[in-house]
Parts: C-alpha cells; structure tokens; sequence
C-alpha cells in the first residue's frame, strides 16, 4: 500500500501552497492522502469577478475548479434548486476554499477518478460568508426545533464560514446524472442522515444503491483527510473550529 500511496497524491496545478447500531455512524478506516502545498497559489485576479468573489480572494481562498478544472461545482444557493426556491448568492458562483483544503479536495477527486474514471466529485457548496448564514436562517420558515438541527444559527460560527467544510457528491459523467445518494442535498429528515443508515438499509427506505455510492462518497474523502458528519451525507469537514479559527480567515 505504502508503495501506491503517492500515486493517488494530486500535484497541483497552479503550484497552490452492514448492520451497525442505529445510533453510530458506519465508518470507514482509510490511510488519508498526504497534502502538498509546495508555494502560494497565485489566483487569476480580473475584473469580471464580483465583489465577494474578490473578497474570497483577498482573504486567501482558491478557486477550486482553477486547480482542477475536471471538478465539478454546482453551488446550488447560486440557483433556485436549493430548499428556498431562489437565489442567495447574487454574486458568486466559484467554490472556493483555502489552499490546503482545495489540495485535499483535489487528492480526493484525483482518488476518485482513481477508482472510476467515469466520476467526479460535485461540490454544492464551499466557502460561505457569514451574512449568508444569516440570511438563510432568517428566511428559512420552519420549526425552531427540526431547524437547529439542519440549519447552522446567526450566532454560531460554522465551519463553511471558514472555507473548512464542504458539500459534495458524485457525478456520473458518462450519462452527467448525480449519483443516487438516498436523499437530494439539503434534505431535512433522519433518512439523510448516516447515523441512521443500517436501520433504513434494513426496512429497505434506503436502497443497497444509495448505501453504496455514500460509502463511496466517504471514502473517497476520508482517504483525502475529510471528515463526514453523522446528520448530513453531503457534508464534510477538513477540520475542527478550533483549528480553523487559528488558521483561517472568518469570512464575514
């Protein structure tokens, strides 16, 4: 394996510096990919960048699909396809992230393709500013009870606001269809959630299809050093806040 290993690592392109009890997650133990940032990632800066697509910039963040153009992005608060029905970033449409975190998403989707040509990773969403939060919190009508649990608060810092997190799947880029996950993105109920997996796998709610592409999903970026949540299949953390309130810049 040791021998292997370093065929999986992506060198960057712009030189960037099953039954388990209901109540665990499956997990999965995979040796995560060495990252290599060799120096700082130089963005190409003009003027038909948006004013918040500069401020990404200028606080350090990478356009990810510039480092590898085979990622897909699909930022769906960029589009009316999201929970809301309409539009929230009136003025982004790049995902970005910070330069390391971009490299481990690059290794994972360089491991992805490893494993199926055919492939891609999707990301649904990346960096995401404060003000954002607030405002899907704010324009989310739902019961404050099933809303803590799916929607992060005004007053809480989550890790997209650090660029440390993202939400992501898996494209077919044969037929250009999303894998079959169980649930569509931003999909509120115990059905998207891993913890839950054995016990909908069991009573058939959940399809050994859907089972097998999350296992999939989470193992490809776990082997790039992601770590998933048990609430959500799409989403995953690069790292803790803590770490990320001493390496990276809050977006605001």
């Amino acid at each position: 394996m040791n021998k292997i290993l370093p065929y999986f690592l992506l060198f960057l392109f712009a030189g960037c510096a099953p039954d388990e009890p209901v109540e665990k997650p499956i997990l999965i133990k995979e040796k995560v990919l060495p990252v290599k940032v060799e120096k700082p990632f130089e963005p190409k800066v003009e003027k038909h960048f948006s004013a918040m697509e500069r401020y990404m910039m200028e606080n350090g963040l990478v356009n990810v699909q510039e480092m590898d153009p085979t990622i897909q992005i699909k930022l769906v608060y960029n589009d009316t396809c999201n929970f809301l029905h309409y539009k929230i970033y009136d003025s982004l449409s790049i995902a970005f992230l910070p330069c390391d975190i971009a490299t481990k998403f690059c290794n994972a989707q360089n491991y992805l393709k490893q494993l199926n040509s055919k492939f891609s990773l999707v990301i649904f969403d990346a960096a995401r500013p404060r003000h954002i939060q607030k405002l899907i919190w704010d324009s989310l009508k739902m019961e404050p009870n099933i809303k803590y649990n799916y929607v992060a608060t005004p007053w809480d810092i989550s890790l997209h606001n650090y660029g440390a997190a993202v939400d992501v799947s898996i494209k077919d880029m044969s037929t250009n269809e999303l894998l079959d996950m169980g649930t569509k993105f931003d999909h509120f109920g115990q059905l998207a959630e891993p913890i839950y997996e054995a016990r909908f796998l069991k009573n058939k709610q959940l399809s050994d299809t859907a089972y097998k592409n999350r296992l999939l999903l989470r193992k490809v970026m776990k082997k790039a050093g992601f770590n998933s949540i048990p609430s959500e299949w799409w989403h995953f953390n690069s790292c803790n806040k803590e770490f990320a309130a001493q390496t990276y810049t809050l977006l605001k």
